[in-house]
């Protein structure tokens, strides 16, 4: 006997504009992380930078760093996310 093997339709291929709105959407989670209840407990909050803690070249810095300018870009991504919503009503 011959097994039936199910035929599922493929999952749409990864493109440039799947990336974006993975990177837009993950900026907006680093944007809503709340410094004093959150990053501070965990050692990411800015005073950890200013206070010689971690340097600001290291893996850890850098994260802080983008953190921090992702919090200061709230205005921008907010647009951005307009955008890519207005995109998908209109094209799907």
């Amino acid at each position: 006997q011959r097994i039936r093997q199910r035929h599922y339709p493929l999952p749409p291929p990864m493109t440039l504009w799947t990336f974006c709105q993975s990177v837009l959407l993950l900026f907006n989670a680093f944007a809503i992380l709340n410094e004093p209840r959150f990053l501070e407990k965990r050692g990411l909050g800015q005073s950890s930078l200013t206070s010689g803690y971690v340097s600001a070249t290291s893996p850890r810095g850098q994260l802080i760093g983008l953190i921090t300018a992702t919090q200061y870009m709230r205005v921008p991504l907010v647009v951005l996310n307009a955008l890519v919503i207005f995109v998908k009503m209109v094209f799907g």
